[in-house]
C-alpha cells in the first residue's frame, strides 16, 4: 500500500519539479504513474521517473523538467503487486507571472482618460495589483510615466493631469508574487481640445490713415494651443483710463501664417483706441492679450471755425473774433488759424491777401 505522497504542492513554471510517492507490500512493487487517467511515458522529453528502494520501501519519484502552465492538473502514483493495487493522489498547481489584462476606453476629455480592463489569467496566484504606464506618442517607454500597485480589486482608473490635444500610448502590466505580466495591448489616444491657455503673442498697431489701424499678433505659444487655432477675436475701443468703453469684437479666420493681421476701419480720426487679441480653438476662446494702444492718424479739420465776426476799428484796422473748434472736429493738434480776405471795390476789382496765425 501507498504510505506517502503530498495531497498538493506547487511548482513554478520553467522549474523543475520532483513528486514522490512512497509504498509498502510484497515484492516486487511496481509504481505506475498517470496524469488525469492517462499513463505518463517515463520515457518522454520533459517527464523522467526513478525507482528507490529502501528496506521494505519502494520510492518512485516523478521529476519534470521544466514545468509548462499545462502540468497543472491531479496526478497520482499506483503501486500493483500480486495482492492488489493501491494509489495516491497529488494536486499539482504551477504557478507563473499572470496574463496582461485586455485594456479599453471608457471615456476621454481633454484633460483625462478613463480606462477599464478585464483581467487575464492570474498565473494560479493572486493578482497583487497593476501598474498603468503612459507616454506621449514621440516618447519612449523608458520616460513613460508609471501609477504603480493599482488596487487587484478595481477594474478601472482614470489617469488625470494630461495635456488637451495630445496623443498618447496606454498600457497596463498586471503583477502576482511570482512577477509581471507582458504589457498589455497598447492604446493610442488622443485627449480632446480645450480652450487655449495662453493669448496671443507680439501684438502690434500700426496707423495706416486718419480712420484705420493696422492690428498684427502672432499666435500663442505652441503648448499653450490646446488644438487648431482656427480663429481670433480683436476687440478695439477708444481708449479712456477707465475704460468705460465696450469692446467691439471682430472674428478674423486664422490664416495658419506666423503673424496675422487685421486693418481696423472707420475709426474717429486722430483718436486714442485700445486693442486686446484673442486666440480660439474647436473648444473655446483663450485669455486676451494685454490691452496695446495707439492714435489714429491727424486729418485736416473737419468744418471750419464756427460764429466769424468782423468790426471796423477804424478806416484801416478790421477785428476778426470766432469760435475755436471742438476736439472732435479739429482731427489732430491745432497749429494755427489763416485769415483769407479781399476787397470789394465798386467796379469789380480787388485784391486778396492772407494771414496765418499761429496758435499757442
Amino acid at each position: 500500500m501507498i504510505t506517502s505522497y503530498p495531497n498538493t504542492t506547487l511548482a513554478t513554471q520553467g522549474e523543475e519539479k520532483r513528486m514522490s510517492c512512497i509504498a509498502h507490500g510484497e515484492k516486487p512493487i511496481m509504481v505506475r504513474w498517470e496524469k488525469e487517467e492517462r499513463i505518463i511515458n517515463p520515457e518522454t522529453s520533459r517527464y523522467v521517473v526513478t525507482v528507490k528502494e529502501v528496506a521494505d520501501e519502494v520510492i518512485s519519484t516523478l521529476m519534470i523538467m521544466p514545468t509548462v502552465r499545462e502540468d497543472s492538473g491531479f496526478f497520482s502514483c499506483h503501486a500493483i503487486n500480486s495482492f492488489g493495487e493501491d494509489r495516491g493522489i497529488i494536486q499539482l498547481t504551477v504557478q507563473e507571472p499572470p496574463d496582461p489584462p485586455e485594456v479599453e476606453i471608457r471615456e476621454v476629455k481633454d484633460r483625462t482618460i478613463a480606462l477599464r480592463w478585464t483581467m487575464g489569467f492570474d498565473g494560479n496566484s493572486p493578482i497583487t495589483g497593476y501598474d498603468i504606464e503612459c507616454k506621449n506618442k514621440s516618447a519612449s517607454w523608458l520616460s513613460a510615466q508609471v501609477t504603480k500597485d493599482v488596487s487587484p480589486q478595481l477594474n478601472q482608473a482614470t489617469i488625470i493631469d494630461l495635456h488637451p490635444s495630445s496623443t498618447y500610448n496606454i498600457r497596463m502590466v498586471a503583477k502576482n508574487i511570482i512577477g509581471n505580466s507582458n504589457p498589455s495591448n497598447e492604446l493610442t489616444i488622443t485627449t480632446d481640445e480645450a480652450a487655449p491657455d495662453g493669448p496671443p503673442q507680439d501684438v502690434t498697431l500700426e496707423p495706416t490713415s486718419p480712420q484705420s489701424i493696422k492690428v498684427s499678433w502672432k499666435p500663442p505659444q505652441k503648448h499653450l494651443q490646446n488644438g487648431v487655432i482656427r480663429g481670433y477675436q480683436v476687440g478695439f475701443r477708444e481708449y479712456s483710463p477707465g475704460g468705460s468703453h465696450q469692446f467691439t469684437i471682430i472674428s478674423v479666420d486664422s490664416t495658419g501664417d506666423t503673424t496675422e493681421s487685421i486693418v481696423l476701419d472707420n475709426l474717429k480720426k486722430f483718436t486714442q483706441y485700445s486693442v486686446v487679441v484673442q486666440a480660439a480653438n474647436r473648444a473655446g476662446t483663450g485669455p486676451s492679450s494685454q490691452q496695446v494702444v495707439t492714435k489714429t492718424l491727424e486729418d485736416v479739420p473737419s468744418r471750419p471755425p464756427e460764429n466769424v465776426l468782423a468790426v471796423a476799428k477804424s478806416p484801416e484796422v478790421i477785428s476778426l473774433s470766432w469760435m475755436p473748434l471742438s476736439r472732435e472736429a479739429l482731427n489732430g493738434n491745432l497749429q494755427g488759424y489763416r485769415v483769407i480776405y479781399w476787397a470789394n471795390l465798386p467796379d469789380g476789382a480787388g485784391s486778396c491777401g492772407f494771414v496765418t496765425m499761429l496758435y499757442g
